[in-house]
């Protein structure tokens, strides 16, 4: 099994979320990553597998203050052994692709290719609308965030190439380029114009980290994941649709020359189930840690829909999260429960928590993690 860590980066506690601009307050944000640096330590010594963190930009609300998770990445890195890290995503079409592709590279090096590459459709207006503007135009933002794929896995997996899409071309027509060295090496082009590039380094990881997407866009994301062997990452709760999800997911990989058996997680893709966690020594502690989530869950999160394009309503209380399963609550014995029906249900073996840290205090964060770590995973280690 493996278990990841889904972090927001919100700054401000549980009864100061949605009092003030918090994000823009420097103190708040440096507090936050002294406390995830300490949280990472510790899922690194109790046996969790990734730390991951969402690309957010401009949230001077302080919910969520990630602007560039690959910075955090690699500074995380450095504090932590074996603990991989990524993200969930990198708001692909807001970045200039090769630009992406380098820095996910270079971190992938810096982190001691400890590193996943978590990819979004990146939807949300605010953000979208101003770092992706130049595109705004077109109405097909699925084709762009694939044909930015494309450009990052060219750059990744082949030394010399160009490209002829719909939004861009590598290299632009024209660019010249003279250079005695590039020439004799063959890293030049024609009649002085660059007719093709390579991009550096390589990643360490090959052909390059392992990719995570979340499900947005339905089936067409589903398609897309499986052609290009893509983690699937769902937050559905309901029994027929999980089903749904992992079998289609399964059929598309089939077609594309991928062996999924089901959900089961390998190097060329799968599934993992999202969910929330709290976890304490008794029931009614695992309650007060479950209520802290709910400022960042139900006033914030729930008005974008959590991950998944649902048409049942979004839990927004913690009696719902709890009773649809969409938050595994409770004392590392009852967790583990849940956890094992997860296995036995869907065969899952990834399951990612979101941990609501900044809104919950950092000792009841610190109390889940290392709970749930020595005596829930320790204990499905051993089995």
């Amino acid at each position: 099994m493996k278990f990841s860590l889904l972090y927001p980066v919100t700054v401000g506690s549980a009864d100061r979320l949605g009092t003030g601009l918090l994000g823009l307050e420097p103190q708040l944000y440096g507090s936050a990553i002294a406390e995830l640096r300490e949280q990472a330590v510790a899922a690194d010594r109790a046996g969790w597998t990734s730390l991951m963190l969402a690309e957010q930009h401009f949230e001077v609300e302080g919910y969520q203050v990630t602007p560039n998770p690959l910075l955090v990445n690699v500074y995380l890195a450095q504090h932590t052994s074996r603990l991989r890290q990524g993200q969930l995503g990198l708001a692909v079409p807001s970045w200039n692709p090769l630009r992406l592709a380098e820095d996910i590279a270079v971190a992938d090096h810096l982190t001691g290719g400890r590193l996943d590459v978590g990819l979004s459709f990146a939807r949300r207006s605010r953000s979208a609308g101003i770092l992706g503007q130049h595109f705004a135009a077109h109405a097909d933002g699925r084709a762009l965030f694939e044909e930015w794929f494309e450009i990052m896995r060219l750059a990744w997996t082949q030394e010399l190439w160009a490209h002829d899409g719909a939004f861009i071309q590598v290299p632009p027509p024209g660019l010249a380029w003279r250079h005695p060295v590039s020439e004799r090496l063959g890293a030049s082009g024609e009649d002085g114009a660059l007719t093709r590039i390579g991009a550096v380094p390589k990643p360490l990881q090959s052909p390059h980290p392992p990719l995570y997407t979340v499900l947005t866009g339905g089936l067409r994301t589903v398609e897309w994941a499986a052609r290009v062997g893509s983690n699937l990452v769902t937050a559905e709760t309901e029994p027929g649709r999980i089903r749904e999800v992992t079998e289609s997911y399964a059929r598309a990989a089939t077609r594309h020359g991928r062996n999924i058996y089901l959900n089961r997680w390998e190097p060329g893709g799968g599934i993992a189930l999202c969910r929330f966690l709290a976890v304490a020594a008794t029931h009614e502690e695992a309650l007060r840690t479950g209520g802290q989530a709910m400022p960042y869950i139900g006033d914030w999160l729930a008005e974008f829909g959590l991950f998944d394009d649902r048409t049942a309503a979004v839990p927004r209380t913690l009696d719902e999260l709890v009773s649809t399963g969409a938050m595994l609550l409770g004392t590392p014995d009852g967790v583990g429960e849940q956890v094992a029906g997860l296995i036995d249900d869907y065969g899952i073996d990834h399951l990612v928590f979101v941990a609501c840290a900044g809104a919950v205090d950092h000792d009841r964060m610190l109390e889940t993690i290392v709970r749930f770590g020595d005596e829930v995973i320790g204990r499905l280690s051993r089995a």
